[in-house]
């Protein structure tokens, strides 16, 4: 089983190669959930050309770590830059999209914003750009119904019946304590990001509502936010995974040659 040497311990990932890669995919999953929760989406990806890479954050899946801990946002980048430049290694030369679910959308995010000249894209689901209501402290208390997730039927048999994904745990003050963080880098930085984003979101998305996203559209120059209507907020695994996966995959291949056009002209400018 592969695993790498993360900040805290060791790291699960798994790789879904392509036949004949265009482009590195490096996917980032939400809180409680774990890579292989993930296999339609990334198989899809991959038969489309994109060599997708996705790890178990730590204290997710198969990684190290107290169930549900995963330290703090920054460790959680540090071990996607890893993951990234594993990507890079075996694929030379090729463009490296970051992704990322959730709350792996915030490391995303962060991740671009922290290394801009590293990525081609990102691509972003679910993503809570923006305060969520459940964690206003004056707020009716939430509780999560996997049906909260999801209208597909095949998903939330798989997720409830999953004995690695979780649904709550005792880490809600960290939560409380990083995400404010990253709102506050993204109140601050975000709308300098000059990479291409594609936000795909869930009309009826309760844990993170789409009005979130849809107030950095204008705000964020490259941004690109598709609504998927009757989805929820686990959207890559809906019951329209087919067709959100592959204009996710559309959009992947548009910044890879992007990024080859750009580099070609850089080298030829160098050139003279």
């Amino acid at each position: 089983m592969p695993f790498f040497d993360g900040v805290s311990g060791p790291i699960y990932y798994r790789h879904w190669a392509a036949e004949v890669p265009r482009v590195n995919v490096v996917f980032l999953h939400g809180y409680g959930e774990h890579s292989g929760l993930y296999h339609r989406f990334a198989n899809s990806l991959s038969a489309d050309g994109a060599d997708v890479w996705a790890l178990d954050h730590i204290g997710h899946g198969l990684s190290t770590g107290e169930r549900g801990n995963f330290g703090s946002l920054r460790h959680l980048g540090a071990d996607a830059s890893t993951l990234a430049g594993l990507a890079r290694v075996s694929a030379p030369g090729l463009p490296v999209v970051v992704a990322g679910h959730s709350l792996g959308s915030v490391v995303a995010t962060l991740a671009a914003l922290n290394s801009p000249s590293s990525y081609a894209g990102a691509v972003i689901s679910g993503a809570p750009l923006s305060p969520v209501p459940w964690m206003d402290p004056d707020a009716e208390q939430f509780d999560l119904d996997p049906s909260e997730l999801s209208t597909d039927p095949f998903y939330l048999d798989a997720l409830v019946n999953d004995g690695l994904a979780f649904v709550s745990s005792d880490f809600g003050e960290l939560l409380g304590r990083e995400l404010p963080r990253a709102w506050s880098r993204f109140d601050a930085d975000l709308a300098t990001l000059r990479l291409p984003v594609l936000a795909v979101h869930g009309e009826l998305d309760r844990i993170s509502p789409i009005e979130g996203v849809r107030r950095w559209v204008g705000r964020l120059p490259g941004l690109e936010l598709r609504e998927v209507g009757g989805a929820r907020h686990d959207v890559l695994n809906e019951a329209s995974h087919r067709s959100t996966a592959a204009r996710i995959a559309n959009f992947v291949l548009e910044c890879a040659e992007l990024a080859d056009h750009d580099r070609f002209e850089e080298e030829r400018s160098w050139l003279g």
